[in-house]
């Protein structure tokens, strides 16, 4: 829509001329007519030695002047028509940048998409939402729309932590239907507008608070593809799959991993080099320790039956094993040739 993006500065241009030198200048600056970046209120109050809020004044002022008239304005009722037609076109819901760069094919602040949301501003509608702490700028084609989008969004994001872990993309549709999640089908837009939900390189959407969604470091990431794996790796490995996935172009030292994963007791070490996660059931400590654990807990227990049982914890040869069992100020073997802990 190149064509209406080089008119459009022509309108406003056009629109603004009846307003006074000073207040012409303030509504250019608030709205970037002429860079494409906005100033705040504060450095034109400074500019003009008057307050803040004052600066506010001016420009609501001068809004209300320009919106009286609106109606009447043949390119001004072409631009909402437009605006109107582009979100409709894309579930009457947009983040600001994919509405700007759909009106002028660029998602940045521009003149032209600068431009625009002033004419809109002056029209009344469709609606913008301010940037917060749970969505980016986005607009809608009304307030019952907006209304019902960050609804939505409330509802995935509650049925997300209720599940407390990713859904994959193509499973969404249904996951959303099974927690009573309504209109959840543009997930690209849910994604694009909320800041709460994100999607991470395995295609999966989750909680942005969660790291199998956005992984903060080495740990997160070494995390992430060892829970995706489903199996122990060895260190190495583990870096090499960080390194393959995608997460970014810096890449992950092999020594750097194998320091994080000591650190953190997601991993457990089960064998030379080899760690698999302590959600899946593996306990840090030695061949030994494992044994003692068992013996604990189960009593009495066959050797084979208890080579058995550290072999599901630990990646280790089953001579290991027996060695440490023959420590015999540890365990002691019954004349049934089970073992048990030696009594203190």
């Amino acid at each position: 829509m190149a064509n209406s993006s080089s008119a459009i500065t022509k309108t406003v241009t056009s629109l603004v001329k009846g307003l006074s030198a000073r207040n012409r200048d303030i509504i250019s600056r608030r709205f970037g007519l002429k860079t494409g970046k906005k100033e705040t209120l504060e450095s034109i109050g400074k500019s003009y030695g008057i307050t803040r809020e004052r600066v506010r004044q001016i420009e609501e002022f001068s809004l209300k002047q320009l919106s009286k008239s609106a109606s009447e304005i043949s390119d001004i009722t072409k631009y909402v028509s437009l605006a109107k037609e582009i979100l409709a076109g894309n579930g009457g819901v947009m983040r600001e940048s994919d509405f700007f760069k759909a009106f002028s094919g660029n998602d940045k602040e521009t003149v032209a998409n600068s431009s625009l949301v002033f004419v809109l501003a002056i029209a009344g509608e469709p609606l913008r939402s301010n940037e917060n702490e749970s969505f980016h700028s986005f607009w809608s084609l009304d307030k019952q729309s907006a209304d019902l989008f960050r609804e939505n969004v409330s509802e995935l994001v509650g049925a997300l932590e209720r599940t407390k872990k990713p859904v994959n993309e193509s499973e969404l549709a249904s996951f959303a239907e099974k927690n009573s999640v309504k209109n959840a089908r543009n997930i690209n837009v849910l994604l694009s507008v909320s800041r709460d939900l994100g999607k991470n390189v395995f295609s999966e959407v989750g909680l942005m608070s969660w790291a199998e969604v956005k992984p903060k470091g080495v740990r997160d990431k070494a995390y992430l593809v060892l829970k995706k794996e489903e199996k122990p790796k060895h260190f190495s490995e583990i870096a090499k799959l960080i390194n393959t996935t995608g997460f970014s172009a810096r890449k992950a030292n092999i020594q750097t991993v194998h320091n994080e994963l000591i650190k953190d007791s997601r991993f457990v070490l089960v064998g030379r080099g080899m760690y698999g996660l302590s959600e899946w059931g593996y306990k840090p400590g030695t061949v030994k320790e494992v044994l003692v654990d068992i013996l604990k807990d189960s009593g009495p227990v066959a050797k084979a039956d208890l080579v058995a049982k550290v072999l599901d914890t630990r990646m280790v040869k089953e001579n290991t094993i027996l060695l440490n069992l023959q420590d015999s100020k540890v365990f002691s073997k019954k004349d049934d040739g089970t073992y048990v802990l030696r009594k203190a």
